[in-house]
């Protein structure tokens, strides 16, 4: 073996075509020999909001309960273990052997670098197997399936870590942060909250939204991160279905929505809303039902409400909310006191139940609408 050169792992394969850009791989392997060639790129943000990665955080508990079961003489271990692969990985059809309906058959040749050296390949499905494979003593022989395919870009990787995972329990918070990225037709249900996702990525970093530094998620680790992602997702989603305010800028296909639109009439709203009640603002979902997930939600209706009525192009747009949602100021119990009938209780007793939401909703628009 030339100096410096990574030893290669040759594997029995069969390259399966379901696309001819994206041949895919299977064989088996030791299962102490995953973590050789792959490794795990975890989801995470910089500074300015850029994504990078996709997979989950360990979870060590997880990983032990896998590895306690698999240090026993009964242990079984059939589903696949999928790698998303480099070109650095190459595929040689055995000679002599016809192609099947099946697929080729042939040698996979995976390199296996050394210490701190880029590997070939990334988990997309099977973080929490590969590392409780890779505690096995040398003596324990344990062969798992592992289907690879070749993926050059993050964003192919991405996308079939999401489609893997749609029916699993991926952190939602997580499917967010990854599906603005995804440029792949994806199933119907995930079509909207993709652009719903997107529109939340600008409310997150532009430095003039009032929702800079507060939403919850990757990088978000300040005290003030403390507003619910799922809950303003919930205000776009919803505001779509209905027919309301956003609904006109919406398309499934990512590129068609207009996605800036949508987030700048979210940032004229809630800019009037921090205006109005700035002391429930500034708090947190504690303290505070306004930045609560009830409260979130319950405003995101009124929103589709009221904003019909003002020109959110306007240099006054957030002036001409802010008169409106005057009208209502007193009315609302956000971190003190009671609400008024016919919610008729203490201003903590909302919970984030879609029963409380649809109730705050209800007071709220009733309340604008005697005033108007």
């Amino acid at each position: 073996m030339p100096p410096g050169k990574a030893p290669i792992l040759c594997l029995h394969a069969l390259r399966i075509e379901q696309r001819l850009d994206i041949p895919l791989f299977v064989f088996g392997v030791d299962g102490r020999m995953v973590h050789r060639f792959a490794t795990v790129d975890a989801a995470h943000r910089s500074a300015d909001g850029v994504l990078g990665g996709y997979q989950r955080t360990r979870v060590e508990r997880h990983i032990a309960e896998i590895y306690a079961y698999l240090a026993t003489d009964s242990a079984i271990l059939p589903n696949a273990i999928v790698v998303a692969f480099s070109s650095d990985v190459t595929f040689e059809a055995r000679p002599g052997v016809m192609r099947t309906e099946w697929g080729t058959p042939g040698t996979l040749h995976v390199p296996l670098p050394g210490g701190g050296e880029a590997r070939p390949g990334l988990i997309v499905d099977g973080q929490q197997r590969t590392s409780a494979l890779a505690r096995l003593p040398a003596t324990r022989n344990f062969p798992v399936v592992v289907v690879g395919f070749l993926a050059t870009s993050a964003d192919l990787q991405r996308e079939q870590f999401v489609l893997v995972n749609k029916t699993k329990p991926l952190p939602r918070d997580l499917q967010n942060e990854l599906l603005p990225h995804i440029g792949a037709e994806l199933p119907k249900p995930l079509q909207m909250r993709r652009v719903a996702a997107t529109v939340i990525e600008k409310l997150r970093y532009a430095r003039r939204s009032p929702f800079y530094g507060r939403i919850r998620g990757l990088g978000a680790n300040a005290e003030g991160c403390n507003v619910s992602q799922a809950a303003v997702l919930a205000v776009v989603e919803t505001s779509i279905r209905r027919g309301g305010t956003l609904s006109p800028y919406y398309s499934p296909d990512p590129t068609a929505a207009d996605v800036t639109a949508m987030a700048q009439i979210l940032e004229v709203y809630f800019v009037a809303v921090a205006r109005v009640w700035p002391y429930a603002w500034n708090e947190s979902p504690w303290t505070s039902r306004l930045v609560h997930g009830v409260g979130i939600t319950a405003l995101g209706r009124l929103m589709d409400v009221l904003i019909p009525e003002v020109n959110v192009t306007s240099p006054r747009a957030v002036g001409a909310v802010e008169r409106r949602l005057r009208k209502i100021e007193s009315r609302c119990a956000w971190t003190s006191g009671r609400w008024p009938h016919p919610l008729s209780c203490p201003w903590d007793a909302l919970q984030n139940t879609s029963q409380d939401k649809r109730r705050l909703a209800d007071f709220l628009i009733a309340q604008y609408e005697q005033r108007r």
